[in-house]
């Protein structure tokens, strides 16, 4: 009797095993076929354009077709470039954006700003895109102000506090460089904006 019943237990076992294995092999295609979505309009016609820049980095053709893919909100920012999305972390597309101002000075900065406006810092596809923002700054601190300046002042005070959440801000020199071009243009609101607001994040705990 005990025999029998523990032949019985095996078999069950046996069974409940079999379930298993097949349960793991019938869901398998449908992992690879998520993982093999096509991707996007938005993410093909991005890296695509991408591509082409790679190969003709200073054809202004090229750069355009490159700022018109690269999305001009922020929302849409993260849906290409956030955790999980498509192109996460998007380090390759926002490294670009800085040196496209060469030729494209207005558009690349009302590119960075519209983006910046509404960002909150996080790690990799926002922390890039501040450090975009702030290369451009200090490179092009003329242009900056200008558009910072036509923002509304939630905006504008988003932007900033954007730029100066950095841990280290001795580090930060595209930062310091920014206040100092605009002192010297006469920007000395913007300028003291962004030191308070390093002041008031050097403030805070650290990590």
């Amino acid at each position: 009797m005990i025999r029998t019943e523990r032949v019985r237990g095996d078999s069950l076992n046996m069974r409940t095993t079999i379930a298993l294995v097949v349960l793991v092999l019938t869901s398998l295609p449908l992992t690879v076929c998520a993982q093999e979505r096509p991707p996007s309009p938005e993410a093909r016609r991005l890296s695509d354009a991408l591509a082409e820049l790679q190969k003709s980095p200073d054809d202004s053709a090229v750069q355009e077709k490159y700022l018109s893919a690269f999305p001009h909100a922020y929302k849409e920012f993260l849906g290409l470039f956030g955790y999980h999305h498509e192109l996460y972390d998007g380090h390759n597309f926002i490294s670009f954006l800085p040196s496209l101002a060469k030729s494209h000075e207005t558009e690349v900065g009302n590119l960075l700003v519209q983006l910046s406006k509404d960002a909150q810092k996080e790690a990799d596809a926002p922390s890039y895109l501040q450090d975009a923002t702030a290369t451009y700054a200090s490179q092009y601190t003329k242009t900056f102000a200008t558009l910072v300046n036509r923002l509304p002042r939630k905006e504008r005070a988003n932007l900033i506090e954007f730029l100066a959440d950095v841990e280290n801000h001795s580090a930060y020199t595209e930062y310091q460089d920014a206040i100092d071009h605009l002192k010297n243009l006469g920007q000395i609101r913007l300028a003291k904006e962004l030191e308070v607001a390093r002041e008031k994040r050097s403030r805070q705990p650290q990590g």
